[in-house]
């Protein structure tokens, strides 16, 4: 079960399109090496799945490399919060979060979860606040047809730890955006795939 919250098309990125040809993206106005990038993309091309990529230099391969980067980016930045959360970010978290239904706030957000300890870990910490109302847990149960819990803050059934772990995972989907905005920089050609200004987004509001 997931909750009913939208997290929005807000790409939360701030652009600098003059950069260099090596660098990926500017967090907190320091230059991310595109090497991180270039390698991510070498893996993919050497792994498994590159019959199924798309050809190189076409619209699609430069959509790929952009939601690659944002994947990267988002790596980047959750490694820079656990420096700055270095006394206070558990080694493992009171509450570890299932990121297993992440997709439903976004392919790359869910990739970097997948792919990243320290995404998982500032997740983890920056939800662990996260609460379900009464109202909305006694709803919730209405809908399945089961009696509500006891305890709102104590999940004992699957669907009510389903609907924490859905609720933390679009707050920490909030949090990255503010962050991104805040932070992190894009560099012309690496634009958001989402972002209906660049050229190569066929998707028109």
């Amino acid at each position: 079960m997931t909750a009913a919250v939208e997290v929005g098309h807000g790409h939360g990125h701030g652009h600098a399109p003059h950069a260099p040809a090596d660098v990926l993206a500017y967090l907190n106005d320091e230059p991310v090496s595109r090497g991180l990038l270039d390698e991510r993309l070498a893996a993919l091309r050497a792994g498994d799945a590159a019959c199924v990529l798309p050809r190189p230099d076409s619209r699609e391969s430069r959509q790929l490399t952009r939601w690659v980067a944002q994947v990267v980016i988002t790596e980047q930045l959750c490694i820079d919060e656990l420096r700055r959360r270095a006394d206070e970010v558990p080694t493992a978290a009171d509450k570890p979060l299932d990121v297993s239904t992440a997709i439903a706030v976004g392919s790359i957000t869910a990739a970097a979860l997948a792919g990243s300890e320290a995404v998982r870990r500032v997740a983890e910490v920056v939800s662990q606040g996260v609460r379900i109302s009464r109202a909305q847990l006694e709803y919730a149960a209405d809908v399945l047809g089961v009696q509500p819990p006891a305890d709102p803050d104590v999940p004992v059934e699957r669907w009510h730890a389903e609907l924490v772990d859905s609720a933390r995972l679009e707050a920490f989907a909030r949090w990255l955006n503010a962050a991104q905005h805040e932070r992190v920089q894009l560099v012309h050609g690496l634009e958001h795939p989402g972002d209906s200004n660049q050229p190569d987004n066929l998707h028109r509001h």
